[in-house]
C-alpha cells in the first residue's frame, strides 16, 4: 500500500467514526420520545418502504442471526406497530408488516429525523449533495458486493 492511500484510509476512518460518534446520539435522543430504539426503527423503515419481510430476510439484510430480529419484532408487535402474517398458500411462510399505527410512527418520526438532517444537509448545494448521495450508494453496493464474496 502506498504511503498516500494509508493516509487516505486513515482520514477516511477517522472521518467516518467522528460522524457516527456524533450522530448516534442525536438519532438516539429523536427516537427516545417515541420509545423505539435505531433498531427498531430500521426495521419499521424497510417495513414502510419495501413491504413486508420474512423474519429471515430482515435478518439478512440487517446482518444479524434471526432470533435478535426476533426479539425486536417480538416488542414492535407488543407495542402494535407490526403484525405477522401467514401465507395462504404455506402457513408456515409467515412475513412481517407494519400496522396503521407503525406506519403512522415511521412518518412522525422521519420527520424529524428529516428535519434534523436537514439542517446538517443545508449548508450544501444542491450539486454537493447529489453527488455525496451517489457517492454513499456506490460505497453501499461495493461493501455489499464485497460481503457476498467472503460468504
Amino acid at each position: 500500500m502506498l504511503q498516500y492511500e494509508r493516509e487516505f484510509l486513515d482520514k477516511m476512518e477517522m472521518i467516518m467514526i467522528s460522524i457516527n460518534k456524533k450522530l448516534r446520539p442525536l438519532i438516539e435522543k429523536k427516537l427516545q420520545p417515541f420509545g423505539i430504539t435505531g433498531s427498531q426503527y430500521h426495521i419499521l423503515k424497510m417495513l414502510k418502504c419495501e413491504g413486508a419481510f420474512r423474519v429471515t430476510k430482515l435478518a439478512e439484510i440487517m446482518n444479524v442471526k434471526p432470533s435478535a430480529i426476533t426479539v425486536i419484532i417480538d416488542r414492535l408487535i407488543e407495542r402494535g406497530l407490526v403484525e405477522r402474517c401467514h401465507s395462504n398458500k404455506d402457513r408456515r411462510v409467515v412475513t412481517m408488516k407494519l400496522t396503521k399505527d407503525g406506519e403512522e410512527l415511521v412518518e412522525t418520526v422521519g420527520a424529524s429525523l428529516r428535519q434534523m438532517m436537514g439542517a446538517f444537509f443545508s449548508h450544501f448545494s444542491y450539486a454537493e449533495l447529489m453527488s455525496f448521495y451517489q457517492l454513499y450508494e456506490k460505497l453501499d453496493k461495493v461493501i455489499d458486493e464485497v460481503l457476498a464474496e467472503e460468504k
